[in-house]
């Protein structure tokens, strides 16, 4: 019997504690099966090095003796594979991995009217991708072009044209949890959560040209638009879409484990939103199905309202 045990439990990955500028952050799963088992499989996305975070692995605690782990990156997301050959009924599997993570603070640009969005023609590959449609963020749909045009500010800077994006959003979808199902639906239902919330902003900054992606932690995900300050680097700026933070601030603090939201998934043919926490059997014999916890546990847990 082929089984495959995943976490769909709306592309979170898990609520943790309040962490310092340096900490140490745990990620794995622990597997408990009741029969005989042949070929397990587990994939789950880890700390990744990006422009504001640094991570070291520190240590990991991987049972059995048998068990492999390597990593694979996924467009700039590292994720790591676990392969266990076998497990004897009643046997428990752990691998448990630690990352040193160092990330910078959310600081809001201390003068945002400076800020310009660099044209299409000169982006590299990289960030082009970011004015692409992408799974359930459908920035090319009628409806969220044409509300995108009847957004613009005449006269502002572009700080103000990105802005009144986010506004929008803020007034128009009200923060409610519940199933993951994107930008169109965030617009119609006026409702959502942070994926709601962040698939909408950047649905309309793509379709007004404004490379936009989304950045996951545990529980939670924000976006990050692109910017050039005024002596021509490039600067990405994070916007908390829940809770009324100023624009173009967060007090986030968890580790950044994904950046984007159009990943190729090795053994999928179509582009994923985000790389998912799934664990797959080849071959199981027990008459008791294998139970499964990740490490952090699936839940959501948007940032803390601002003091």
């Amino acid at each position: 019997m082929t089984l495959c045990l995943g976490n769909y439990a709306q592309a979170q990955f898990g609520a943790v504690e309040e962490q310092a500028e340096a900490n140490v952050f745990e990620t794995g799963f622990q597997l408990e099966v009741f029969g005989p088992t042949v070929g397990v499989t587990a994939t789950f996305p880890v700390p990744a090095e990006w422009e504001d975070q640094k991570v070291k692995l520190v240590g990991k605690d991987v049972t059995p003796a048998n068990a492999s782990v390597r990593f694979v990156e996924l467009d700039g997301t590292q994720q790591a594979r676990v392969d266990i050959s076998r497990l004897a009924a009643g046997e428990t599997a752990q691998v448990v991995l630690r990352f040193e993570v160092q990330r910078d603070p959310i600081v809001s640009p201390g003068s945002p009217e400076s800020l310009t969005i660099p044209n299409a023609r000169n982006l590299n590959r990289d960030q082009r991708k970011y004015l692409l449609p992408s799974p359930l963020i459908e920035s090319r749909d009628a409806k969220i072009v044409e509300l995108s045009k009847s957004l613009a500010v005449d006269g502002g800077s572009n700080w103000d044209q990105v802005q009144a994006y986010y506004d929008y959003v803020h007034q128009n979808v009200t923060y409610e949890n519940g199933p993951m199902k994107g930008a169109l639906a965030a617009l119609a239902d006026g409702k959502g959560d942070c994926e709601e919330m962040t698939t909408l902003f950047v649905a309309l900054c793509r379709a007004g040209e404004v490379p936009a992606r989304t950045v996951w932690v545990p529980g939670h995900c924000y976006p990050e638009f692109l910017t050039k300050t005024a002596d021509g680097k490039e600067r990405w700026v994070a916007v908390e879409m829940t809770n009324d933070f100023p624009f173009g601030q967060s007090p986030e603090t968890r580790p950044i484990l994904q950046k984007g939201d159009s990943f190729r998934i090795p053994g999928s043919r179509q582009p994923q939103h985000y790389v998912k926490q799934e664990l797959a059997i080849r071959d199981y014999k027990g008459t008791t199905p294998p139970v499964i916890k990740w490490l952090p546990p699936p839940g959501k847990e948007p940032p803390r309202p601002a003091q």
